[in-house]
């Protein structure tokens, strides 16, 4: 018997015996005492039996009667249940939380096992250490052909550098974004999936990464979806805008012609009305080509996005009589796709057309930056701003509608950020690459 133990055999033993001796209550309390001091130092169930019975053999030792040994075996039993209590205690405790820990297991497994996203986990080596059904549904894969395997060969070829530095980053201890992998699925096809994936702990280390893929065929197919009616609308706005520019300017100028050839044969009087009307179909013909160049802006395709963007706040500071400055940063000047330029060029023209009607503005700051990933732009206004935030269902009349299918049709999103009399900022995010 080691030393803590036989100080703890030795107290046992002086308690039982003043008990015996008819102490009463307080050396009971002195046994529950012992119990939890033994409970909290880690002595076993066995080591306690033996203390109790060589306190008990010692105790026997000293009766003399047949009569003070029934008393002293009567006193021990009491003694021996009281010192145990705590022990008892701890088990049924125990029995408590591993019964909840079961329930939580049992409740976290149907979670898993019924989610339509694939949930798994990886190794600090790669490898998949779990996944539950959903991986089966959506890839068609056997779960037992990938646990054990490395993860990579699972991934698209052209997102495995990025998927590995993804992975490290989350071995680090750093939470990602929301990022987007294709997966090979049985069948050979590429399955769009979004991911969100966090550092899997034990014992405060890292040991692998938990992770949650959602397949996002139907929104990836939306976008595409979307994307081409953005494109058709362009070429139904560009057909409307050579009408106006061209057929319309034709009939125009038309009417000029027969208007100057009727101009000498009217009386004077009549000349003078001929001159009003001749001046009002001059401001019909400006309002039609400023109406054709804002549909079709040559300046947006000839040139760019940034000499549109300019062209564009001159033209709506000239009209509306506000001060509108535009700025642009980032190191990359080369002319982005098509669409990307045509959907934030109408954005901003969208923003511009709200701040004119609502915000009650003097001065609008339109700066786009340019990284390597993305590009942003940001409409900042110092008019009424919003009395509170905008909900989604409430963002028709505002005409962010239209600006949302366009970033979105792109993989690209906006937010809005506004205080009562602090005007309101919009921000746009578009990916260079979908």
């Amino acid at each position: 018997m080691n030393p803590e133990l036989r100080v703890l055999a030795k107290r046992y033993a002086q308690a039982l015996q003043e008990y015996v001796l008819g102490r009463g209550e307080a050396a009971l309390q002195e046994a529950c005492d012992l119990g939890r001091q033994a409970l909290g130092d880690g002595v076993g169930v066995h080591d306690m039996a033996a203390i109790q019975h060589r306190a008990l053999i010692r105790s026997l030792m000293r009766v003399r009667t047949r009569e003070e040994s029934s008393s002293t075996l009567r006193a021990a039993s009491r003694f021996i249940v009281e010192s145990l209590l705590p022990f008892e205690m701890s088990h049924r405790k125990s029995q408590e939380v591993n019964a909840a820990l079961r329930e939580s297991e049992e409740r976290y497994r149907s979670v898993v096992d019924t989610a339509r996203d694939i949930i798994y986990t990886l190794s600090a080596d790669a490898k998949i250490m779990s996944m539950n059904p959903a991986f089966e549904t959506v890839t068609g894969w056997s779960r037992t052909e990938w646990i054990g395997k490395d993860f990579l060969p699972l991934v698209h070829p052209d997102d495995r550098p990025r998927a590995a530095e993804i992975f490290q980053a989350v071995l680090k201890g750093q939470v990602p974004p929301i990022f987007e992998l294709g997966v090979r699925a049985k069948s050979g096809f590429t399955i769009p999936g979004e991911f969100v994936a966090t550092p899997l702990a034990r014992d405060a280390r890292v040991v692998g990464v938990l992770g949650v893929a959602r397949d996002i065929t139907d929104r990836k197919r939306a976008e595409r979806a979307l994307r081409h009616l953005n494109e058709a609308l362009e070429e139904e706005v560009k057909r409307i805008a050579h009408a106006l520019h061209d057929e319309a300017g034709q009939l125009l100028a038309s009417v000029h012609i027969a208007l100057a050839d009727l101009a000498p044969t009217l009386p004077p009087p009549a000349r003078e009305k001929m001159t009003e009307v001749v001046r009002s179909l001059k401001d019909c013909e400006d309002s039609l080509r400023d109406l054709s160049h804002e549909l079709r802006p040559m300046v947006l395709e000839n040139l760019g996005l940034m000499p549109a963007l300019r062209n564009l706040a001159e033209k709506v500071a000239r009209r509306n009589k506000l001060s509108i400055t535009v700025s642009a940063s980032g190191n990359n000047p080369a002319r982005m796709p098509a669409s990307i330029e045509s959907a934030i060029y109408r954005s901003t023209q969208e923003a511009l057309n709200n701040v004119v009607k609502h915000a009650g503005a003097r001065r609008v700051r339109i700066r786009v930056r340019r990284g390597s990933r993305a590009v942003s732009c940001i409409v900042q206004d110092d008019g009424v701003g919003l009395s509170k935030p905008l909900r989604r269902e409430e963002s028709t009349g505002l005409g962010l509608i239209g600006i949302r299918e366009r970033v979105g049709a792109l993989g690209g999103s906006f937010r809005i950020a506004s205080r009562p009399q602090k005007g309101a900022t919009l921000l746009l995010i578009v990916p260079l690459q979908p």
